[in-house]
């Protein structure tokens, strides 16, 4: 980052302060409810309430976005739906709950699981479906509604035993090149248990079928043979350059079998290790790494959710590509007043944007308990509950669980999930000013502004 750059960087967050609609300095943005709660989905019912309105969101550079959501609709085989628009236009009915799919045949959708799309508004899915004649082949990896994978079909990757069939799939990413990373559980002949787990990259255009790792490979040093590997959606991540960000368990002392990986195309590269020194804090090591929210641009700069050993007060923290701390339990920023600390970082995402920019979201110990979580991009507070209003409604929460916020690679777009003070509940759309367009506004167009990247 150039000198210049920074500058901008740093005058942008003091005048984020300056235009705060908070006394800690929360961004004057303007939002936009993409799908809430009471809003009619025209054939199904209307989007219901308790967090329904966004059980998972994804958007692309464009501003293209699709949200998952439940509805009113009688049938709960047919309640749930999946909402496409872009921008800050409203949306509509992209995928419903029990509608029939071209293959399998006799197939139709029964829920969704991972929802992402790429530059191209392409999607990868795994559906659960019905109609398929058993529970050992109800599921499938599809680009679109088009199946590529299903349940019980034999992998064609050759790094598998022959006669290797898919017994499920617990996530599925899309990246810009249309390949797939698939979080698999197969049967191989050649590994003792039953249930073998697999990351498996898959090419859509000419399709292939290539292992990345999987059960039994050798990762942590000699002896030491992965045993499972984080299966959440946060808990791996996929480039357009086909690289992975994920963390597995190994065999042995379980004072250090858990590690963060980066597969490069070619090695695995050692990230971050349970009970190895942090690089983050000095004198504290890593704490567990199984099940660490995770994410990855596209230049492989990564950020994750960590914790260190020692004293729970402060081991919780937010760190970029290993060494570079973003924020910490027990520490504080200008933005949420310098006087409180962060107490936790939620359970849901963390993202990083193709030009390093970090997104998260923090709790502080504010006693006033309606105005202590917001979001946040580096150090800039962007959204706060209790004080961002939205359609004239002040916002009383903000989601910290699994699928709460997201963002496009270029950083451009967010949305996230939280309730207005009249109680509904939704999904809200960003878009994120840059810094130096903040900075050209308040200087009279006296400097440039940065190309969105």
């Amino acid at each position: 980052m150039s000198r210049l750059w920074s500058l901008i960087r740093s005058c942008a967050a003091i005048l984020l302060v300056v235009g705060a609609t908070s006394a800690y300095g929360a961004a004057p943005l303007t939002i936009t409810p993409i799908v809430i709660e009471g809003q009619v989905v025209p054939g199904v019912g209307n989007i219901t309430s308790g967090f329904a309105a966004m059980e998972a969101a994804a958007v692309n550079n464009s501003g293209e976005w699709l949200v998952e959501s439940d509805t009113t609709n009688a049938d709960t085989n047919q309640d749930g739906v999946l909402m496409r628009g872009t921008g800050h236009a409203a949306g509509a009915l992209y995928i419903r709950e029990g509608q029939a799919l071209a293959s399998p045949a006799g197939a139709s959708l029964d829920s969704f699981d991972s929802i992402n799309i790429n530059a191209s508004g392409n999607s990868g899915f795994n559906f659960f479906l019905s109609g398929t004649g058993g529970t050992n082949n109800d599921s499938g990896v599809y680009l679109n509604t088009s199946l590529v994978i299903q349940e019980s079909n034999i992998s064609t990757a050759p790094q598998f035993s022959p006669n290797t069939p898919y017994i499920g799939f617990f996530d599925v990413k899309i990246n810009d090149s249309n390949q797939l990373l698939l979080v698999a559980s197969v049967d191989d002949p050649a590994i003792a248990t039953t249930v073998d787990r697999a990351l498996v990259r898959v090419n859509t255009a000419v399709f292939g079928e290539t292992v990345l790792a999987k059960e039994g490979d050798v990762l942590l040093g000699a002896g030491r043979t992965v045993e499972d590997f984080g299966t959440g959606p946060h808990d791996s991540a996929f480039n357009s350059s086909g690289w992975v960000l994920y963390s597995a368990d190994s065999t042995g002392a379980t004072s250090d079998d858990s590690a963060v990986f980066r597969y490069d195309g070619v090695n695995h590269v050692l990230l971050a290790q349970e009970g190895q020194p942090s690089g983050a804090v000095a004198l504290r090591n890593w704490g567990s790494m199984a099940g660490v929210n995770l994410h990855m641009n596209n230049s492989g700069d990564w950020v994750m959710i960590g914790d260190l050993d020692g004293a729970t007060t402060d081991d919780g923290l937010i760190v970029k590509n290993g060494t570079t701390v973003i924020a910490r339990e027990g520490s504080s920023l200008p933005a949420i007043g310098g006087v409180f600390t962060f107490t936790s970082f939620g359970t849901g995402n963390v993202q990083i944007d193709d030009t390093g920019d970090v997104f998260w979201l923090g709790d502080w110990n504010d006693p006033d308990t309606t105005k202590d979580v917001g979001l946040f991009m580096n150090d800039m507070l962007l959204v706060q509950e209790g004080v961002t209003i939205i359609d004239g409604q002040i916002l009383a929460s903000i989601s910290t669980v699994e699928n709460n916020f997201v963002i496009s690679p270029n950083g451009q777009w967010l949305i996230f999930e939280g309730v207005l003070a009249d109680g509904r509940d939704g999904a809200f759309l960003i878009e994120i000013p840059e810094p130096a367009t903040l900075l050209l506004v308040a200087a009279g167009g006296l400097l440039g502004r940065r190309r969105r990247r």
